[in-house]
């Protein structure tokens, strides 16, 4: 594909993302084919900040579960493994004093170990506050579920889990040869581990895209919440963690170990190249 047009497909993402990410979201169909109006949406995604974790409690459905996405419209079934990670809606505050807020407290993230059989592999580029890059996806390996967390016991919460959040599926991302990466500023974030905003580090290049996904479990579908944003992840350095939390979600409720930080994800959108 002529770079020329790249860099075009990359100028428009970038001017749909900087509205999107202005007053929250907007329909599938405007962002993808960036040639419809923009209809405003009152559900905004959150930045998530994910620690690694080790749970024990979650049952995985027997029944095979069906992922549907941009990237898979007609579907795949996951072999569902292990949690792996525990993300946190997180606060950001920019250099210049911005804050980011979080506008979902309740809506946490538990991620799960995911294979199947081989999927379509894309070339996308994708926008967020960060800047905008082209990258390459690989096969997905993370399903991740709106959780409810609790710091002192099973959270009990009705529905299973919480509103306002999609389910994500998430693929490894790569840079082509040559690219810089995006261009995160020193920045401070602040979730429910930690008593004030803490100073960290977000790396240039990206380790994950998770696009908003519909789950379809024996015939019960549950349908994305926000079908425009995604997330792209990001390393990130250490922030503080609590040693353990509980976590409530559509496969049950599991204590849940908590280890490192992982990674920083984005709110983002994204458009495919091909």
């Amino acid at each position: 594909m002529p770079a020329s047009f790249r860099a075009h497909a990359a100028r428009a993402v970038l001017a749909v993302a900087a509205a999107l990410l202005a007053t929250g979201a907007t329909t599938a169909d405007a962002t993808i084919a960036g040639a419809h109006a923009a209809r405003p949406s009152p559900i905004r995604v959150d930045h998530q900040l994910c620690y690694t974790v080790a749970a024990r409690g979650f049952r995985v459905p027997s029944a095979a579960v069906l992922l549907v996405n941009q990237f898979s419209p007609k579907g795949f079934r996951p072999r569902i493994g292990a949690a792996v990670l525990h993300c946190n809606p997180a606060l950001k505050v920019l250099p210049t004093g911005g804050v980011v807020p979080i506008t979902n407290p309740r809506a946490h993230l538990a991620c799960f170990k995911i294979t199947a059989q081989r999927q379509p592999v894309h070339l996308v580029t994708v926008s967020n506050q960060f800047g905008h890059a082209s990258m390459t996806t690989g096969q997905p390996n993370l399903l991740c579920l709106p959780s409810w967390k609790s710091l002192t016991g099973p959270p009990r919460m009705k529905p299973a889990q919480p509103p306002g959040l999609s389910h994500f599926t998430c693929y490894p991302v790569k840079l082509p040869a040559g690219t810089v990466g995006f261009n995160p500023p020193p920045i401070q974030l602040r979730d429910q581990f930690a008593p004030r905003p803490v100073s960290v580090r977000v790396s240039r290049v990206p380790v994950e895209l998770c696009l908003p996904t519909k789950k379809i479990v024996r015939g019960q579908v549950f349908p994305m919440v926000n079908p425009v944003m995604h997330l792209l992840c990001f390393p990130v350095t250490h922030t503080p963690a609590r040693p353990r939390v509980f976590d409530q979600n559509q496969f049950g409720t599991a204590v849940v170990t908590i280890g490192r930080t992982s990674m920083l994800c984005v709110p983002s959108v994204k458009h495919i190249i091909r």
